[in-house]
């Protein structure tokens, strides 16, 4: 059974959730154009999903304009199918189990790609690799969206986008919202096997997998059990769930009360414990002025061999203990021997980035 969860994005132990994006409504209102036909005989929930002319109670067309599609290669997508005046619409989307995927999977791009029409503003859901179905209820204005994705039998993947514009009419808007809430039942029952429920999300993993979804955006991200996975710009970067323990170095809380001497006997102890690596950052007080009243944030950048790894630690108030996130991605061969080298630094500059904006999202959620 899926379960459909109003907390955005947080339903990471279920196989199939729907999710409830920011100005998504829960009940929704509908119409169409025509006279309300009678009310169909009960079917399976999962013949809706894949019968348009069942949902849709009249014979489909093919849309004039079909929506654009996501520049993937080894998505293939189908025919766009219209009804009620082409106030609903059916668009679907194949690829193999076993596409060659770079960095993220083929599912985690097109579920990003399918919410980009999402005011910047709105949460969006990240996918999640444990997951073998997953759904999402979106608003738009006044346009409202349903999209499913599904492994099927075999190891093929499925996407369907189904859009639905309320017609003005009241008659026939609450005809058409019962046909689309129908669609909406069966999304939440859609049959297939589902992943195993994966662990209890730890308190900090699961601050750190929203502050990551903030990082995003509208850009293409995964969730795994080990941590997060983006793009950036064609380098690959994994974020680390929270490193657990606590931080062996002196780091103060308050930006004030940090000293430089304080700062030179971290990057000390962190040069024993990685005695191979070569340092593109010492470890440094980051200067953070879109929130001046945050507290201090460190981050350090080493190689090591053809891993660029970047640290950030996140001290909290009094006692607590420090959050420490890791961002790695993988140079090319023999890169790491070549640290003045320009791919080099670019990977710097894209990691450091990403984590500056993660330690800026922290501090407003979080301090």
């Amino acid at each position: 059974m899926t379960k459909l969860n109003h907390a955005s994005g947080r339903t990471l132990g279920a196989a199939r959730t729907v999710t409830l994006a920011a100005g998504v409504l829960g009940v929704l209102c509908a119409g169409h154009a025509q006279a309300a036909p009678k009310a169909p005989k009960a079917t399976a929930a999962a013949d809706v999903l894949a019968d348009f002319h069942l949902l849709a109670q009249q014979r489909p067309w093919t849309c004039a304009t079909p929506s654009a599609l996501p520049n993937l290669p080894g998505i293939a997508a189908g025919d766009a199918s219209c009804a009620w005046q082409n106030r609903l619409s059916r668009r679907s989307w194949t690829w193999s189990g076993d596409a060659a995927a770079s960095c993220i999977g083929h599912p985690a791009r097109w579920w990003a790609w399918a919410q980009s029409a999402l005011p910047p503003q709105a949460v969006r859901s990240v996918w999640h690799a444990n997951w073998n179905s997953h759904a999402t209820l979106l608003a738009i204005g006044e346009q409202r969206r349903l999209l499913l994705v599904r492994r099927e039998r075999g190891g093929q993947w499925a996407a369907t986008e189904w859009r639905w514009d309320p017609n003005p009419r009241p008659a026939t808007r609450r005809w058409q919202q019962g046909r689309w809430q129908a669609l909406v039942d069966a999304a939440t029952r859609a049959g297939g096997a589902s992943a195993p429920q994966s662990a209890a999300v730890a308190p900090d993993t699961a601050r750190l997998q929203a502050v990551f979804a903030a990082v995003l955006g509208g850009r293409a991200g995964e969730l795994g059990s080990d941590g997060m996975a983006m793009d950036a710009g064609g380098i690959c970067i994994g974020l680390s769930n929270p490193l657990p323990g606590q931080s062996a170095l002196p780091l103060s809380y308050s930006a004030a009360d940090s000293r430089l001497e304080q700062r030179a006997a971290s990057h000390l102890q962190l040069s024993r414990q990685f005695p191979n690596a070569v340092w593109l950052t010492p470890f440094k007080l980051l200067a953070l002025p879109a929130v001046p009243a945050a507290g201090a944030k460190y981050l350090a950048t080493w190689l090591d061999g053809d891993d660029l790894n970047s640290q950030l630690w996140m001290p909290a108030r009094g006692d607590g203990r420090a959050v420490r996130v890791r961002m790695r991605t993988r140079l090319a061969p023999g890169l790491g021997a070549h640290p003045e080298a320009a791919p080099v630094a670019r990977a710097r500059q894209a990691v450091e980035h990403e984590l500056e904006a993660l330690a800026v999202q922290w501090a407003v959620r979080h301090e």
